[in-house]
């Protein structure tokens, strides 16, 4: 197990906490493949939510391109992994926050994407900055920030590499919350146990029908989708439980079958 990886436990959530902070927390082969270990492991183990944040002043500062090297096609087989993990962060069956604690450039960024939502402290700093060391974006920066925020906005940001505070990633929609730096990490868990007490299988068919939802262009199509996975929901114990609750004026307990 790579030390720059901190995995902890607090119920059902899981947190994923990057660990170079002398190095900003950028991402290295051994940490993606840790990573990738963690969440294959939590998605058969009863995890609920999982955390994503950083150790120290960083969030994450990408990729480390001092350890890449600059020989062609040097990063080829990296990227590849990184934008793996990367799509099964995004498909994890249950919700994925982002706790950006700070700096978040390149492959840091495109994690925040990755993941479900995200809470910012407010000194948290957010850009791409693939454009300031000539390299192109292989995570998202190009082809999904735009979808997350104003496309005049993910341009000039992508183009630019310059970052933005918290506060005008907030306004343009790439953050939930901005909460003081000192309360990011309580607000996170609040948020992440108010999750893991809802019906897990509710959450994860909400996601795959946001997911699969962005590909479909009409909205009776759309609908179907959400009708399909509310029909196959309502055969499971958590779907009984909660109206039963309700009727009970009680609070539900989620078996997750």
């Amino acid at each position: 197990m790579s030390e720059d990886i901190v995995a902890s436990r607090e119920g059902s959530v899981l947190t994923i906490r990057l660990n170079r902070p002398e190095a900003l927390n950028a991402i290295t082969g051994e940490m993606i493949d840790e990573t990738d270990r963690l969440l294959v492991a939590a998605a058969g183990d009863g995890t609920r939510v999982v955390v994503f944040t950083g150790t120290g002043r960083g969030f994450s500062a990408g990729v480390d391109l001092v350890r890449v090297g600059n020989a062609p096609g040097a990063s080829q087989e990296l990227l590849k992994r990184l934008q793996a993990l990367f799509v099964r962060i995004g498909e994890f069956p249950a919700p994925v926050i982002a706790a950006v604690n700070g700096t978040a450039m390149g492959g840091g960024t495109e994690l925040i994407l990755a993941c479900d939502f995200a809470i910012a402290a407010e000194s948290a700093k957010v850009g791409d900055g693939h454009t300031n060391v000539g390299v192109v974006p292989a995570g998202g920066g190009a082809a999904l920030l735009h979808k997350r925020v104003p496309p005049a906005i993910a341009k000039y940001v992508v183009f630019t590499g310059d970052r933005l505070t918290a506060q005008q990633w907030l306004e343009y929609g790439l953050f939930a919350e901005v909460v003081p730096d000192a309360e990011l990490a309580e607000r996170v868990e609040a948020i992440a146990q108010r999750l893991a007490e809802k019906s897990p299988l509710g959450l994860r068919a909400i996601k795959e029908v946001m997911r699969q939802s962005e590909a479909v262009t009409d909205r009776a199509g759309a609908l179907e989708l959400e009708l399909r996975a509310a029909e196959g929901y309502q055969a499971t114990h958590d779907y009984a439980e909660g109206i039963k609750a309700f009727a009970e004026k009680r609070k539900p307990e989620f078996l997750g079958r």
